[in-house]
């Protein structure tokens, strides 16, 4: 139950409940079901049956997998490493034996002494000394045997336990060497960003916006510090550009009396067309902001990637801009509002305004702009409600 085909649903996580004589349904918690019936009572049953049976063998198949998942990697350390347990266990059961046949004939003999000590006849004597010798060369083969046992044991340990420290230790180089990779490439990213900065010449603004040549928010020299490139995070700037009713800047020389002829509206009108003018071909290029990748991945080395904490500039919240021009859709229920003269009318349309921004939710998409991967955002409202917003 491996494939994505649409409209198959996992047994392993499936539900099977049976209806009445003839209908069962099968769901996975909600998101698909699926009603099903048989011809007879006998035919549901045996579909029952097998959906069960093919359930249990989906869930088994699925924990085998979990358990078999890291074996899978380093299958041969393992079976290496099952292989040297094995060994170790069967000399300890040998270490056992040999120790359980010394106690026992170590008891024998200690019992032959005895009564070798205890023995006054000499023709009794020979026969009890003899019986002696026996039970003294059977401890000492038993001796030799669990010397030679103890000695192959700790040589086999001894082995082992060099290969196993030899390759602790090669992890832990592996590691350092990682750390310091990743160390370096963190300091040679920084050190582009700040070149690549540096080099960039940016555009002088657009005649009519009133703007200055450099943006204050990106710097032309990369006179930053390294601990600001390692510590801090930007957003992506927000811009509301609204027409300044004022046009131009005007020096002492250039007022007469006949720029005073000219009316606010047709200021206004030339302004507007030169605006649509300006509109922009192409969508800019990603922010060039710094982002210190050795401050994130220094403290994620080791750990599991479910564990591993990623910086909150990393998520994907809905944008404030985005969010303030959705509120300004039905901004004209609020000017309706404020000529009417009864307050009730008033409260219907501020209440209308309020509910008005849940419109947009509808078409708006799953996933939000982001700032950080170059994404941007625009609306231009100029000719119907004269404002536009651009990030």
């Amino acid at each position: 139950m491996r494939h994505t085909c649409r409209g198959t649903i996992n047994l392993a996580t499936a539900n099977i409940t049976v209806e009445d004589s003839c209908n069962f349904i099968i769901s996975n918690g909600g998101a698909q079901t699926y009603h099903l019936k048989a011809s007879s009572e006998v035919e549901r049953q045996r579909w029952v049956t097998a959906l069960e049976l093919a359930k249990a063998k989906a869930v088994k198949m699925l924990e085998e997998s979990d358990d078999s998942g890291d074996e899978s990697v380093s299958q041969t350390d393992k079976t290496e490493l099952q292989n040297t347990l094995r060994t170790l266990s069967s000399k300890v059961e040998d270490l056992t034996t040999c120790n359980d046949l010394i106690a026992k004939h170590g008891t024998a003999l200690q019992r032959s002494l005895s009564e070798l000590e205890t023995l006054r006849l000499p023709s009794e004597s020979s026969e009890k000394i003899k019986q002696v010798n026996e039970r003294a060369t059977l401890f000492r083969i038993t001796s030799n045997a669990m010397i030679n046992a103890c000695r192959d044991f700790l040589t086999l340990a001894q082995t082992h336990s060099k290969k196993w420290q030899k390759s602790l230790q090669h992890e832990r180089d592996q590691r350092i060497r990682l750390e310091e990779t990743l160390e370096q490439l963190a300091k040679q990213h920084n050190h582009l960003e700040r070149a690549f900065r540096g080099a960039t010449v940016l555009p002088a603004s657009a005649p009519g916006t009133g703007g200055s040549a450099k943006d204050p928010c990106c710097p032309a020299k990369g006179d930053l510090s390294d601990e600001d490139d390692d510590n801090e995070f930007f957003d992506a700037p927000e811009i509301i550009t609204m027409p300044d009713s004022l046009g131009h800047k005007r020096t002492g020389s250039n007022i007469s009396g006949t720029s005073s002829d000219i009316s606010l509206d047709e200021q206004y009108k030339h302004q507007v067309e030169d605006t649509k003018k300006e509109k922009r071909t192409r969508i800019p290029y990603k922010p060039n902001y710094s982002l210190n990748l050795w401050s994130i991945m220094k403290n994620c080395i080791g750990k599991e990637l479910s564990k591993i904490p990623m910086p909150v500039n990393f998520n994907e919240p809905l944008s404030m801009l985005q969010r303030l021009t959705e509120d300004l859709e039905y901004h004209d229920l609020l000017d309706r509002a404020a000529k009417c003269e009864s307050s009730l009318e008033q409260l219907c349309y501020v209440a209308a305004f309020t509910v008005s921004s849940y419109s947009t939710t509808v078409f708006r998409t799953s996933k939000p702009f982001n700032p950080l991967l170059g994404e941007t955002f625009e609306l231009d409202r100029l000719e119907e409600n004269g404002y536009r917003s651009l990030c």
